[in-house]
């Protein structure tokens, strides 16, 4: 596993920006994080393998609460919800809450770190938001799933924005947990957001010459796999693999963000 260190201007402490853990084993990121003592811990998406379970509830099943258990114990933990996230029940999100962890489905929170006001935010994955409306019209689990599952779902159909007025009028600085990013030039661009921060598309999986070769909801050579864009937009290459092709050229990445006078950018 790779850490890479970023350093954005006007951050105001350090954060460790998880992503794309897909139930995957964490004793390396634990000890990452306990290493690097973070000030916050946000988990932008995709913790779970996006599968029905076979028995509720699903966080219990993918055995993930040992992991957010151990993170709020070192620092707030704040988690939102990736296209993954779709099966999660309002019981799954109660026992993430029961360890700790704050969970932002379409929300947001304030709180004070070294003296500064910060406004976290999560938005959900559209293919969240989809699945959950074809629920309400009377689709069984399984036929929901199949009606929401293309990648079309989470690269053409909107999240939820309507909530991201009241975050951004809020004083202080703003982060927003935001699992996808090709999100940022279509819809949060314009956006009075200090900091967003990303994952999905696993560094585009085979990365050549430092780009990646592909990513849904990107296609081929696509230009939002990692690293930092615009100076506010932090792009998480991801904790695992879901694909049959391996990664290569590619290790899975736990990135740190750290103000810009503690911090040069490197990865080690």
């Amino acid at each position: 596993m790779q850490e890479s260190f970023y350093s954005v201007p006007g951050c105001p402490c350090s954060i460790a920006l998880v992503s794309d853990l897909h139930e995957a084993p964490f004793k390396a990121v634990l000890a990452s994080l306990r290493k690097n003592r973070p000030s916050l811990i946000c988990v932008a998406g995709d913790f779970l393998i996006g599968r029905l379970p076979k028995a509720a509830p699903k966080v219990r099943e993918a055995g993930v609460l040992p992991f957010f258990s151990a993170c709020a114990s070192l620092a707030p933990c704040f988690v939102s919800l990736g296209n993954h996230e779709w099966v999660l029940t309002e019981a799954d999100m109660e026992l993430l809450r029961g360890r700790g962890v704050s969970v932002l489905d379409n929300a947001f929170t304030t709180l004070t770190v070294r003296g500064r006001p910060l406004v976290i935010g999560g938005l959900s994955s559209a293919r969240v938001s989809e699945y959950r409306r074809a629920l309400r019209s009377g689709l069984a689990p399984v036929e929901a799933n199949e009606l929401t599952r293309p990648v079309g779902v989470t690269q053409h159909v909107p999240p939820q924005l309507a909530w991201l007025d009241g975050f951004s009028s809020r004083p202080g600085y703003h982060i927003l947990l935001c699992h996808h990013p090709e999100y940022y030039p279509r819809w949060l661009s314009d956006r009075r957001i200090d900091l967003i921060l990303s994952g999905h598309a696993h560094g585009g999986q085979i990365r050549l010459f430092g780009r990646g070769l592909y990513s849904p909801g990107q296609g081929l050579l696509p230009g939002l796999t990692g690293g930092v864009i615009d100076g506010r937009l932090v792009i998480s290459r991801g904790l695992a693999n879901t694909r049959r092709v391996p990664r290569l050229f590619n290790p899975p990445e736990l990135v740190y963000i750290l103000p810009a006078s503690d911090c040069t950018d490197s990865s080690i």
